[in-house]
């Protein structure tokens, strides 16, 4: 009886999500579909989430700037009040703004880097600022190294990566984001 109880408890202090020692880890490559010559490694799981974003900011601001004028059009026209019209009016251009204030965090937002060594590219696909994937072929040495960024307010949201080639500042998170190979990370862009 007392052996009995001793493997119960056992079993009970033993956390179910610990593996056994017969039990092993298997890694998941993950393969791309658009460049199955390249291998990943990074990830943003939550891309879609942040280009879905961009994308109702562009199709609300094109909307807003539609209705806009038909709103005052049917105010002139004596089919809506004032306070109607001003209301509709302020309510656009205040969704608006705040969906183009919350964009702005999802502006450049590198989703995968791809790599290929052999012939020393990257491709750093990103999403503008409307939404649309970008995929930016780049040669290592084109990529200034994280770590050589000054400390800025943004760093716990993201990390910014310049590149020789091109003005513009592409973002990656590194706190959601998902490193697959953190040995080629930090070699390609600096700091993992």
């Amino acid at each position: 009886m007392l052996e009995i109880m001793s493997k119960a408890f056992r079993a009970l202090s033993k956390p179910n999500h610990v593996a056994n020692k017969n039990e092993e880890k298997q890694k998941v490559e993950i393969v791309s579909t658009k460049f199955p010559d390249y291998e990943v490694i990074y990830m943003f799981p939550f891309v879609k989430q942040a280009c879905g974003l961009n994308v109702v900011k562009y199709r609300f601001t094109i909307f807003a700037g539609v209705a806009t004028p038909v709103i005052i059009g049917l105010h002139l026209a004596n089919f809506l009040p004032f306070d109607v019209t001003s209301t509709s009016i302020a309510a656009g251009v205040l969704i608006t703004m705040w969906l183009h204030t919350l964009g702005f965090l999802c502006n450049n937002l590198i989703g995968c880097v791809y790599l290929k060594l052999d012939e020393k590219k990257v491709i750093l696909s990103y999403i503008n600022y409307w939404g649309k994937r970008i995929d930016l072929k780049v040669f290592f040495n084109e990529i200034y190294p994280m770590s050589d960024n000054s400390i800025s307010i943004t760093d716990p949201l993201y990390k910014k990566i310049t590149l020789t080639s091109q003005t513009e500042i592409l973002k990656i998170n590194m706190k959601f984001g998902r490193i697959i190979d953190v040995d080629k990370f930090r070699c390609i862009l600096g700091m993992a």
